[in-house]
């Protein structure tokens, strides 16, 4: 990749250690379609991204259907998630969306038996925990939870919760309806897990029962990532669902995170260029008049040029850093600029999408305020 494949530069800890929740649905969904009349001769329809997997179009009687007149899976309203290798889940950091009209939620894994293992979910927003659970901790969390009712306190608490594994193989994170009339959501959002200890999982499975016509008007509300397999975005979808929900300044008091959205203004085969906007809450911007942040490009190790996890990163005039200073104000992208609610930076990276795309390259995204410590927003592109 010219001159940046044999930049081998120091990593800048909190980027290593970013929260990067990976997309279930970003793994491929293989789909049955019905045989032809007097046939057991079964095809199957593989889709990637949440945008082709469950679009609300097919024949009769489908749950979540495809354009090709195939069927995700026949009545009930369910929608079901791809099962995923042991290998698949070493990523101990994932999301599902849970679209508008949803009615009820399950969602279990397997888990390796006589083992602990930990996690902290929370709808909406990614948790805060991230340290392992002491004993009493866990004894705590095995004995309180209320797995059946699960996905209405999330929903409506936007809290966060702890599931434990209780060492018998299936684990189960969420269970239960949204309220007890068959109400569903008034939005899409996603559902962040993080594991906080114990083996990786084997897999996991769930299913979404939905109110059709309403997950139908919500899907064309979603605002689409831009990648060739496009998921919602990180932010609330509007829907039309007809359940009871917690507005968002009756519940809980939390703090709002800043998000972040990238998209691609570059045209093909030209060099890729990104805008990327951060979005903050007016209270953290009045708190802090400056802000600094990083752009950062990841090589991820492959075994062969790159035998461990290769940064570099971009600065303000054009060039790319080759070491790590002491003040890393010197490696910054913007550096003490004024603060404002949404800020947009528009980074160009000198190689084409289908250079960076060759070696696996991702382009990471941090700040850092004036009052506050650096917060990496981990990997904006590829979405």
């Amino acid at each position: 990749m010219r001159y940046l494949a044999v930049l081998l530069l120091a990593a800048v800890t909190p980027f290593a250690q970013a929260a990067n929740f990976v997309s279930l649905h970003q793994s491929a969904l293989k789909i049955a379609l019905p045989p032809a009349a007097g046939s057991y001769n079964y095809k199957f329809d593989t889709r990637i991204g949440f945008k082709q997997q469950y679009a609300p179009t097919g024949v009769t009687g489908c749950a979540i259907g495809y354009a090709t007149g195939g069927c995700a899976f026949p009545g009930g309203g369910s929608l079901a998630l791809p099962e995923f290798t042991g290998y698949q889940l070493q990523n101990k950091e994932f999301k599902i969306f849970i679209p508008a009209g949803t009615r009820s939620f399950m969602f279990s894994g397997y888990a390796p038996q006589r083992t602990q293992s930990a996690f902290a979910l929370r709808y909406g927003s990614a948790p805060v925990r991230e340290a392992a659970l002491s004993g009493a901790e866990y004894q705590a969390a095995q004995t309180s939870e209320r797995i059946d009712s699960a996905f209405s306190r999330l929903v409506n608490e936007r809290s966060e919760q702890l599931v434990v594994h209780d060492g018998g193989g299936t684990l189960r994170f969420v269970g239960g309806q949204l309220d007890a009339k068959r109400g569903s959501t008034k939005e899409g959002n996603w559902l962040y897990v993080r594991q906080l200890s114990g083996s990786p999982l084997y897999d996991v499975q769930g299913a979404i029962d939905l109110d059709m016509a309403q997950y139908a008007a919500g899907y064309a509300k979603i605002v689409w990532t831009t990648s060739a397999y496009p998921d919602p975005v990180d932010a609330p979808s509007a829907g039309g669902g007809t359940g009871t929900v917690t507005p968002q300044d009756n519940a809980t008091t939390l703090p709002v995170p800043a998000t972040v959205s990238t998209s691609v203004v570059s045209a093909a085969g030209q060099p890729l260029r990104l805008d990327i906007t951060l979005a903050q809450a007016t209270s953290d911007v009045a708190a802090s008049p400056k802000i600094s942040t990083w752009v950062a490009a990841l090589i991820p190790a492959n075994g062969q040029s790159f035998q461990a996890d290769t940064w570099f990163f971009r600065l303000a005039n054009g060039s790319w850093a080759s070491q790590v200073p002491a003040d890393l104000e010197g490696i910054a992208f913007a550096s003490q600029v004024a603060n404002a609610a949404s800020l947009k930076f528009t980074p160009s990276l000198d190689f084409t999408e289908a250079e960076l795309r060759a070696f696996n390259v991702q382009v990471h995204f941090g700040y850092k305020t004036g009052t506050g410590s650096f917060v990496s927003k981990g990997k904006v592109w590829p979405q």
